[in-house]
């Protein structure tokens, strides 16, 4: 069987993704092919190049790379994505899907063309640097002639790629749940509120195609800029996962994600 992963955006609460990815890796679980957005989008990448999800967990920590919403300003006003690059440059040093070791696939949206676009060759730094950009805030990234930003916007959940590839299970991972918000004082958190409403307007149809969709309903506790709780959200993301795997081990339905 071959399995396939999709990691949603979500700011901070990307740290869960790799609690998620250890649960999997501990009841094993493969993962043929994967695919991300946003803060989703570099889980998947380090998975992909072989990064454990501790290991991944410790470079996201020492290198702040999901706190990238704070660079320096731009000569646009608007904020410079690039500083992550010297973080991509030293752990992803090839800057090539051609040398991620399962197929990788990552959602961005183009500006220019109006429409979510998948990336899956080419510069890999570019495509993640893509993936993360919100809009308003960041610099769009330029790829080729067009300008690239937050993949979330349009595809949070990128899950019709995994079918394209012929994946015969999908475990589909949102850590973006929504909850009613009454007070919605200052940018930041009007900011958060904008970002979070994009990313869950599109999951709708992308969940329905998962054949395991993790929700973990905990990590609405938690803000897009709660980086340095990295610890607790890979512990929520983790003890989820777990719970979900015993539920189908407990319906004999376990089996089929598991490694043949």
């Amino acid at each position: 069987m071959k399995v396939g992963l999709t990691l949603s955006g979500g700011g901070a609460r990307g740290f869960a993704h790799l609690g998620v990815l250890q649960a999997l890796q501990e009841a094993n679980i493969p993962v043929h092919v994967i695919s991300g957005a946003s803060a989703g989008s570099l889980a998947a990448a380090f998975h992909a190049y072989g990064y454990s999800p501790q290991e991944t967990l410790s470079i996201f920590e020492k290198t702040n790379i999901l706190k990238l919403i704070w660079p320096a300003f731009s000569t646009t006003g608007l904020l410079s994505i690039q500083k992550s690059e010297l973080i991509y440059d030293k752990f992803l040093a090839e800057d090539s899907f051609a040398h991620a070791k399962i197929p990788l696939f990552v959602s961005t949206t183009n500006l220019n063309k109006g429409r979510p676009e998948i990336f899956n060759s080419g510069s890999l730094k570019l495509a993640l640097m893509a993936s993360c950009c919100i809009p308003v805030i960041f610099d769009p990234v330029r790829i080729g002639e067009d300008d690239y930003v937050d993949g979330g916007i349009l595809n949070n959940l990128p899950t019709e790629v995994l079918l394209q590839e012929g994946c015969d299970i999908i475990i589909g991972v949102n850590v973006a749940p929504i909850l009613p918000e009454k007070d919605l004082d200052g940018p930041k958190r009007m900011i958060e509120r904008v970002s979070m409403l994009a990313l869950s307007a599109n999951v709708e149809y992308s969940s329905r195609l998962c054949d395991l969709y993790l929700l973990p309903r905990e990590l609405r506790r938690f803000g897009t800029f709660d980086f340095k709780k990295s610890q607790e959200l890979f512990r929520i993301g983790y003890e989820y996962t777990k719970y979900e795997l015993s539920m189908l081990e407990a319906s004999h339905k376990l089996k089929q994600f598991s490694a043949q």
